[in-house]
């Protein structure tokens, strides 16, 4: 991959996964609207030097890495992502109320606990 085809909003998308926050937590710690997030990270915006400095900031990464190719391995790791997340969804499809309530508990359980120090 050149740098010709690093694209800034997959890379936003790929260290915003990667540290496993939300597009909503993302906006609030840059200072950036939520939509105007997701905007970017589908092409549809072309984000400001000023505002990449504040999102790159917020994820804890330097300026460069959003305009540094991802290696294919990254780029791998994050295809076995999505699939997993695809299998979670489909499970999640076939669980009742309360067992949705028990499986989202005990989701937010094992997150705040990875927290800890």
């Amino acid at each position: 991959m050149n740098m010709d085809d690093v694209q800034i909003g997959e890379q936003i998308r790929y260290y915003r996964t990667r540290a496993g926050i939300s597009q909503e937590a993302l906006a609030l710690m840059a200072e950036v609207n939520p939509a105007y997030v997701g905007q970017i990270e589908r092409g549809l915006k072309s984000p400001t030097i000023n505002t990449v400095k504040k999102i790159a900031n917020a994820l804890g990464i330097s300026l460069a890495s959003l305009f540094s190719p991802i290696p294919d391995s990254a780029v791998q790791e994050s295809e076995i992502r999505k699939h997993a997340m695809e299998k979670i969804m489909l499970s999640l499809g076939r669980l009742n109320d309360s067992e949705l309530v028990l499986f989202s508990q005990t989701i937010s359980d094992i997150v705040n606990f990875r927290k800890l120090p």
